[in-house]
C-alpha cells in the first residue's frame, strides 16, 4: 500500500515527457472509458484503485517506468534486452500486428501484447491478485489501450522508427513523434481532460458498438489502416501549420474516442 500511494504521489508530481496523447489525451481516454463502464465494473475498479478514478492511473506506465519493468516481471540482470519501454507496436509486412514480445533473440515492442495478458490475468485472478500488481494491471491496461490508438506509436514499415525523424511546420523544426504525443490534441483543444472528452464523446450506440468489436489485435490493425495517412509523412516534409492541424487533428480525435470506448469495453469484460 505504501507503494502505490508513494507511485499516486510521483504521478501528481511529474512531468509528462514522451507519453501518448500527453497528460490531456491520456486522461481524455480515461474519462471517456469511464463514462461507458457498467456500473458493477465501475464499482469494482473503484474497489481495487481504493476509490480513485482511472483517469488518475492514466500516466502511470509514463510516469514510473522503473516500476513498470518491476510490474511486468523484467529481470535487472536482463536490462540490456529490454531498454525499449513496450508503449508501441510492430506491424508484420501487411500491417497486421505482431503477436508476441520475442523474435528469436529480439525483444519486439507490442503493447497489445501486454493489454490482453493483463486483461486475461485480471479476468482470472483479480481477487487472488496482491495490491499493488493489481493496482499496476488496471493502470497499464488503461494507459496501454491509449497508446496502441496514438499514429505514431505504430512501428510499420513505412515509419518503423515510430516518428523519429524530423518535420518542418511553418518554420518550426518538429520531431513527428512529439508532433502526435501531444500537440496534435493541444492545438485545437485547450480545454481540460473532462471538456475535452465531454466534445468528443458524441458516438451512437451503433457507433461504439461497432468500434468494440472484436479484439485488441482487431483494434491494433484498425488503427494501422486508420492512420495510414499519417505515417505516409517522410522525414524533412514541410507543411502549413494550420492546414496540417486542420487536416490531421480530426484522426487524433477518432482515435482517441476509439481508445476511450475499447477500453471501457474491456474493463467491463474483465469486471463483469
Amino acid at each position: 500500500m505504501k507503494r502505490i500511494l508513494t507511485l499516486a504521489l510521483a504521478i501528481v508530481m511529474a512531468i509528462s515527457t514522451a507519453s501518448a496523447w500527453g497528460r490531456i489525451g491520456h486522461a481524455t481516454v480515461a474519462k471517456i472509458a469511464e463514462n461507458h463502464l457498467t456500473k458493477k465494473a465501475k464499482r469494482q475498479i473503484t474497489e481495487y484503485l481504493h476509490g480513485e478514478s482511472i483517469v488518475k492511473w492514466a500516466t502511470y506506465a509514463d510516469d514510473s517506468k522503473p516500476e513498470l519493468l518491476v510490474d511486468l516481471g523484467f529481470e535487472p540482470t536482463n536490462a540490456k534486452r529490454f531498454v525499449t519501454y513496450p508503449h508501441t507496436f510492430v506491424t508484420n509486412a501487411d500491417g497486421t500486428p505482431y503477436r508476441d514480445v520475442r523474435k528469436g533473440d529480439e525483444y519486439v515492442k507490442n503493447c497489445i501484447y501486454y493489454v490482453e495478458k493483463m486483461a486475461a490475468e485480471l479476468k482470472a485472478n483479480a481477487k487472488d491478485m496482491t495490491d499493488s500488481v493489481r493496482v499496476a494491471h488496471i493502470a497499464l491496461i488503461v494507459h496501454f489501450v491509449g497508446d496502441m490508438h496514438c499514429p505514431e506509436h505504430i512501428r510499420c514499415p513505412e515509419d518503423p522508427t515510430a516518428g523519429d525523424f524530423y518535420i518542418y511546420l511553418d518554420k518550426d523544426r518538429v520531431r513527428y513523434h512529439s508532433l502526435w504525443d501531444s500537440k496534435i490534441i493541444a492545438a485545437h483543444n485547450p480545454w481540460g481532460f473532462s471538456d475535452t472528452a465531454k466534445l468528443f464523446d458524441t458516438y451512437t450506440k451503433r457507433q461504439i458498438a461497432q468500434i468494440t468489436a472484436g479484439t485488441p489485435y482487431d483494434w491494433g490493425y484498425d488503427s494501422v489502416v486508420a492512420t495510414r495517412k499519417v505515417h505516409q509523412v517522410k522525414e524533412g516534409a514541410k507543411f502549413d501549420k494550420r492546414l496540417y492541424f486542420n487536416e490531421y487533428a480530426p484522426i487524433a480525435q477518432a482515435q482517441i474516442c476509439k481508445a476511450g470506448y475499447r477500453l471501457a469495453a474491456l474493463l467491463n469484460d474483465i469486471f463483469e
